[in-house]
C-alpha cells in the first residue's frame, strides 16, 4: 500500500512539473510574440493592403517557428504527417496554421510538407550518390515512388533521375 502511495505521489509531482514547464515555455513564446510588434517591411511591400492579407508579427513568428520546426525536427519524414500533428507540435490552432502557411509560402499544407521532403531527398542524395530514386522516395517520407516523382518535378522542374545524373556528373568533373 505504501508503495502505491509513493508511486502516485511521484507521478503527481511529475505531472505538475511538466505542466509548469509547458506553462513557462508558452509564457516565454507569448512574450516573444508581444515583443515583435512590427510587420516585416518586405512582406508589406509585396502584398496588397486588403484586410484579408494583413500580416501581423504573430503570423510571421508562427511561420518562422513552423519552418524552423520542419528543418530541425524533420517531422515530414513520417508518412501520413498531418496538419493537426504540426499544429499540436507548435501549440497552435490547425486552421490558423493552415492559413499562415498558405499566405507565407503560397502552398497548401501538403505541398509545403512535400517541398521539405524533396529538399531532404536532395540532401540525402548529395550525401550518398549510390541511392536509387525509390530509396530517396522511401527515405524522405513519400508513400510511393510516383508521388515522389510528381512532387520532385513540381519543385525542381525536372525528374529526380535527370537531377541525380546531373549531380553525379558535376561530382565526377569536380574529382578530375
Amino acid at each position: 500500500m505504501n508503495y502505491l502511495v509513493i508511486v502516485l505521489a511521484s507521478f503527481s509531482v511529475l505531472v505538475v512539473a511538466v505542466v509548469i514547464y509547458l506553462g513557462v515555455r508558452l509564457y516565454r513564446k507569448e512574450a516573444e510574440i508581444r515583443a515583435l510588434n512590427v510587420v516585416r517591411p518586405d512582406v508589406e511591400d509585396i502584398l496588397p493592403s486588403d484586410s484579408d492579407n494583413d500580416f501581423t508579427a504573430t503570423d510571421q513568428f508562427l511561420y518562422d517557428r513552423c519552418c524552423r520546426y520542419m528543418v530541425e525536427r524533420r517531422p515530414f519524414l513520417v508518412i501520413g504527417y498531418r496538419l493537426q500533428d504540426l499544429a499540436n507540435s507548435l501549440y497552435t490552432n490547425r486552421s490558423y496554421l493552415s492559413k499562415t502557411i498558405n499566405r507565407f509560402s503560397g502552398k497548401n499544407f501538403r505541398a509545403y510538407v512535400n517541398y521539405y521532403r524533396v529538399m531532404y531527398a536532395m540532401e540525402l542524395f548529395r550525401a550518398n550518390m549510390s541511392l536509387r530514386v525509390i530509396d530517396l522516395a522511401e527515405l524522405s517520407g513519400f508513400r510511393n515512388e510516383s508521388s515522389f516523382l510528381n512532387n520532385f518535378k513540381s519543385v525542381m522542374g525536372e525528374s529526380p533521375s535527370i537531377w541525380c545524373a546531373r549531380i553525379r556528373k558535376k561530382y565526377r568533373e569536380k574529382l578530375k
